[in-house]
C-alpha cells in the first residue's frame, strides 16, 4: 500500500487534476446510472441472479461466456470450472500485499541493508505461514496451460522485492509526509458496501480492495502478464455502488489500480518487476463503459443459451479460463 501512498502524495490529482471530475453526471445515487426496468424487474422477481462488480468489469472472455456459466439463465448445473494458476496466484499476492502493509509498528529501519534484512524475515515468516496455498499453486504449473515449471518460485522472488521496496517506500513517507498528505490510517481495507441490485445492478456486498474515502478513491488490486484497459471498470463499479450507497455527500471521483505483474512474458529473460500504479479519474467516459458493460452483462444472462465461442484469434485467454474443459466438452478448438 505504500506504494499507492507514494504516488497520490506526489501526483496529487485531486490538486493537479481537480478539472476532470467536476460536472460528472453519472453518479451512482442519479437515475441515468440505474439499472434498467426490464433487469431490475428480473432481479426483483429472482428470475436473475445479480452480478458482482467483477462478474461485469473482468472482461477477459470477448464473447462473455464465462459470465453465462456463472450466472446465466440456464447455466450448466455442474460446469467443469477447475482451479487456475492465475487465480491462486492473485490471492496469494493480495495476502502480501496486506501482510507487508501492517508491518513496520516497530522501530524504523532507515538503511537499504536494514530494510534487506526486514523485508526478508518478513518473506520467510509469510512463505512458513502460506506454505500449503504456495504448494497447491506449485502443483497448478503440472496442470494449467499457460503456468510453466518454475513460475511460482519466480512469483516468491517478485514478492519477496515488492516487500522490500514497499518497506523503503514507508520510510520515505514517514520522513517527508505532510498534514494533507495520504497515510496508511487513511485506507480502509476490504469495506464492504451495502448495494441495491435492483437498483445499482450490483450484487451486496460490493467489497473495493480499499477504499481512501477522505480523498475520495477507490481502488482493486488486480494481476497477471499485463495490465488491461478493462482493469479500471472495477473501479467504476465500486464507486457506482459507494455513491448509490452513501449518496451525495461521498462521491468517489479518483481510481487507483495497483497491478502485480506475476508472470513474465518472455522465454528469454526474468526482469525484477514491480508493482505498477495507475491513478485515473472515474469520469462520466468510465462511468458510462461501466453502465454499458453491465447492461451487456445482465443481457447475456437473461438469454436462454450460452453465447458463442470466441473467435478463433481471440482465444488466447481460453488456455487458462476456468471453464475451458467445459467448452472443449462442447467443440471448443484449441491449438497445442
Amino acid at each position: 500500500m505504500f506504494h499507492i501512498i507514494t504516488m497520490w502524495n506526489l501526483a496529487r490529482p485531486d490538486q493537479e487534476m481537480a478539472d476532470s471530475v467536476q460536472d460528472i453526471k453519472l453518479r451512482g445515487y442519479n437515475s441515468d446510472a440505474f439499472l434498467t426496468g426490464e433487469f431490475a424487474t428480473k432481479l426483483t422477481e429472482n428470475a436473475i441472479r445479480p452480478l458482482s462488480v467483477s462478474n461485469i468489469a473482468d472482461k477477459y472472455c470477448s464473447t462473455r461466456r464465462d459470465i453465462y456459466f456463472m450466472k446465466g439463465l440456464n447455466r450448466p448445473k455442474r460446469s467443469a470450472k477447475q482451479n487456475t494458476w492465475g487465480q491462486k496466484a492473485g490471492n496469494i499476492v493480495e495476502n502480501y500485499i496486506q501482510t507487508v502493509s501492517r508491518e513496520g509498528n516497530g522501530r524504523i529501519t532507515r538503511t537499504y541493508s536494514g530494510l534487506a534484512k526486514k523485508g526478508a524475515r518478513l518473506y520467510n515468516s509469510f512463505n512458513t505461514s502460506h506454505s500449503q496455498k504456495i504448494e497447491k499453486l506449485r502443483n497448478l504449473e503440472e496442470i494449467t496451460t499457460g503456468a510453466k515449471e518454475g513460475d511460482t518460485d519466480w512469483l516468491l522472488t517478485l514478492l519477496n522485492n515488492n516487500g522490500r521496496a514497499e518497506l523503503g517506500l514507508k520510510v520515505l513517507n514517514l520522513l517527508i509526509k505532510e498534514n494533507d498528505s495520504v497515510d496508511l490510517k487513511h485506507i480502509k481495507i476490504k469495506t464492504e458496501i451495502r448495494t441495491e441490485p435492483e437498483r445499482i445492478g450490483i450484487n451486496s456486498p460490493a467489497t473495493p480492495d480499499f477504499i481512501i474515502s477522505d480523498f475520495g478513491v477507490v481502488g482493486d488490486i488486480k494481476t497477471g502478464i499485463e495490465f488491461k484497459p478493462f482493469h479500471q471498470l472495477s473501479c467504476a463499479g465500486y464507486a457506482l455502488a459507494y455513491e448509490n450507497r452513501f449518496g451525495q455527500s461521498d462521491d468517489i471521483n479518483w481510481g487507483i489500480i495497483y497491478f502485480f505483474p506475476t508472470r513474465n512474458p518472455s522465454a528469454y529473460v526474468k526482469p525484477l518487476t514491480f508493482a505498477q500504479i495507475y491513478i485515473f479519474p472515474i469520469d462520466d467516459n468510465l462511468r458510462r463503459w461501466f453502465i454499458d458493460s453491465r447492461d451487456e452483462a445482465y443481457n447475456i444472462i437473461s438469454k436462454p443459451h450460452a453465447p458463442s465461442f470466441p473467435p478463433e484469434e481471440q482465444r488466447s485467454h481460453c488456455y487458462y479460463c476456468r471453464f475451458k474443459e467445459y467448452c472443449i466438452d462442447q467443440g471448443l478448438e484449441l491449438r497445442v
